[in-house]
């Protein structure tokens, strides 16, 4: 799972601090690709209930790091945790129910764990219940509410957000506005994700833009990218 691999990533660079049971030297180990002591360290501080540990555990079954894959297992690990409040454990446990990957496919379980995360500021979350909302799973199809999420999930940066925002402005295109905005959010995805320079459907939108509405576009893409840079 990629996004089981980004957190590990950002693990090693800044490991949890939320719970004073998980040692340093976990990160360590991993840093240095010893899995299996990690998990040595990690399995009884999970077996007594840590939350941390726990969604280290599932994490590391999810990415099959020191142990097979097996995200069934990650699933158990990550439901201990998100059941102790841990957000990111209910992130990534949604995710599985949303893709059935270790668990049978339950979009109002993805629901159910992803919505914490996504109210709390998660792109990954926000970009998952845009989605549901978009395609009506788990949820009442809703264009407005898929926009409100992807909206949220773009403005962190998140590319996917980006695209499937322009998509889902594209077709409401209730005014001018709405197609200025797809604009801004194909060509901002295109320029910052080269997979999203392949699926995005900034040609079909430009088209259907004039001159005006495209500076009006460019405009906003200059103050996005300013305010990114000021966040840095």
């Amino acid at each position: 799972m990629k996004l089981a691999l980004l957190v590990i990533a950002l693990f090693l660079a800044a490991p949890l601090s939320s719970s004073a049971a998980v040692p340093e030297s976990v990160a360590k180990s991993m840093k240095k690709g010893d899995y299996a002591r990690a998990l040595a360290e990690l399995r009884p501080l999970a077996a007594k209930g840590d939350p941390d540990a726990q969604f280290l555990m599932g994490m590391l079954y999810d990415a099959g790091h020191g142990v097979a894959q097996d995200q069934a297992v990650a699933a158990t690990w990550y439901r201990k945790a998100a059941e102790q409040k841990h957000v990111v454990a209910g992130l990534f446990l949604g995710i599985l129910y949303y893709s059935g990957q270790g668990v049978k496919q339950d979009y109002a379980e993805a629901l159910r764990w992803l919505r914490a995360p996504a109210e709390g500021g998660n792109d990954q979350a926000q970009y998952y219940l845009g989605t549901m909302y978009a395609q009506g799973r788990g949820v009442e199809a809703s264009n407005d509410k898929a926009i409100e999420w992807f909206g949220k999930s773009a403005a962190q940066r998140n590319t996917r957000a980006m695209g499937m925002l322009a998509v889902a402005q594209f077709s409401r295109h209730r005014d001018e506005q709405d197609l200025i905005d797809a604009y801004t959010w194909s060509h901002l995805a295109a320029e910052m994700d080269p997979v999203q320079a392949m699926t995005s459907a900034r040609v079909v939108i430009e088209k259907y833009c004039n001159e005006e509405q495209k500076k009006r576009g460019e405009k906003a893409m200059a103050e996005w990218k300013k305010r990114w840079s000021a966040e840095k």
